[in-house]
């Protein structure tokens, strides 16, 4: 990888996670002069390798390998006062051409516990919807390099991973029937130019000579959503429902004549998304099941036109088992299947409609701060793609994936 494309923010945050792996927690207040809590510092460093068998996949020479594949993160917490928590989070990633190490606020919160039944959080917040939706940037919360992608794509962290606003939140518990937890949210999005939203927009639209994507008229939509969590008298089972809309994304492109008028502006609203999740810990086991159901409606509004309106419609659902073999194994596979009913891009092939993904896993922790990862995928279609200029020419066929990830942590 150039070391151009290591700005020096992200360079001394390598460094430092390395250096200070297994050694920094916590830093005393009190020698500061203060009575508060000490800080509580943590953080990660991760490094990738991905090769694909046919088309360019996360990153623009995955047929060659690369190394485009970077996250990292430092995090500091504090509890000042009974009931109250603090914490914030900087974070940077590569994947591709999405992220390009400019870092940024992952999350920034205040919690207040009234009690089990009523919380509340404030400030960038990360959205709860899923199992996975609010560990994504944690390598060591699961057994795979990717969570199945269509749900979890790790080029859309500007759009799922946190809003600024706030939640309510609490426990109740059902007496026999065991415990019910909720979350209800509100806020506003932060979409960036290097996202993956950013990039799809791009992929989509930039079709010379016909049109061009110009860039965001609105990258702060309003989002709201709900996660409930239902925690079953069975032990180590539990069934959860999770929603969110978002409206109101808009972004300018230009449609040169004779194609078209000139400047375009267009419009996007997510939802309603409907998530239900399934998982099942026995043993050295974890089992696991999703599906996740998108609407987006897109309008475009043409000068002096009227406006024109399509919708399309993502489903998503995967399954999957893990096996923690010993202190320092663990091996899983998951199958997802994802699906389109209107691919949006002009230059569409039949194969975009759908993604199929077959993975397997293998997790290695030499030490309690070091994981390595080896997966293999066998995919069968290109609806994730999203990169229409590194891949003029798709069909259905099969194709493999390696993905090779390390993290370090403390």
């Amino acid at each position: 990888m150039p070391l151009r494309r290591w700005p020096a923010q992200s360079l001394l945050l390598a460094v430092l996670a390395v250096f200070l792996a297994g050694r920094l927690e916590a830093v005393d207040l009190n020698l500061l002069g203060t009575n508060l809590p000490p800080l509580a510092f943590h953080g990660f460093l991760s490094q990738g390798f991905l090769a694909t068998t046919k088309y360019d996949y996360l990153a623009h020479n995955s047929r060659d390998g690369s190394f485009a594949f970077t996250e990292a993160g430092l995090n500091v917490a504090m509890d000042p006062f009974p009931r109250t928590h603090f914490a914030a989070q900087g974070f940077l990633f590569d994947v591709g051409d999405v992220g390009q190490y400019d870092p940024v606020l992952d999350y920034a919160l205040v919690d207040y516990n009234f009690s089990d039944a009523f919380g509340i959080r404030a400030g960038r917040i990360l959205r709860p919807e899923g199992i996975y939706n609010t560990s994504q940037s944690i390598d060591l919360a699961r057994t795979s390099v990717f969570l199945p992608q269509g749900m979890y794509d790790s080029r859309w962290r500007d759009f799922d991973g946190s809003l600024d606003g706030g939640s309510i939140y609490g426990n109740f518990p059902l007496s026999q029937a065991g415990d019910l937890s909720y979350e209800i949210y509100a806020g506003l999005l932060d979409i960036t130019d290097n996202g993956g939203v950013a990039r799809q927009l791009q992929n989509e639209l930039n079709n010379p000579p016909v049109s061009s994507f110009t860039g965001f008229k609105n990258n702060t939509p309003p989002v709201y959503g709900f996660q409930f969590w239902w925690d079953t008298p069975v032990a180590g089972l539990r069934a959860g429902t999770a929603g969110f809309m978002s409206g109101g994304l808009s972004y300018a492109y230009q449609v040169s004549p004779p194609y078209g008028p000139g400047a375009v502006t267009g419009f996007t609203d997510a939802g309603p998304n409907i998530q239900e999740s399934l998982e099942y810990l026995w043993r050295n086991w974890t089992f696991q099941a999703e599906y996740q159901y998108v609407d987006y409606r897109i309008s475009s509004t043409f000068p002096g036109g009227p406006e024109t309106t399509f919708y399309t419609v993502c489903n998503t659902w995967y399954v999957s088992a893990s096996y923690r073999v010993n202190a320092w194994l663990e091996a899983g596979s998951y199958y997802t299947e994802y699906y389109d009913n209107n691919p949006k891009s002009v230059t569409t092939a039949a194969s975009d409609a759908s993604q199929n993904d077959l993975a397997l896993s293998l997790r290695f922790d030499p030490k309690l701060w070091w994981v390595v990862k080896v997966e293999a995928h066998y995919i069968r279609g290109t609806g994730l793609l999203e990169d229409n200029a590194d891949n003029p020419v798709r069909n259905g066929d099969g194709w493999f994936m390696l993905a090779l990830k390390t993290t370090f942590s403390f």
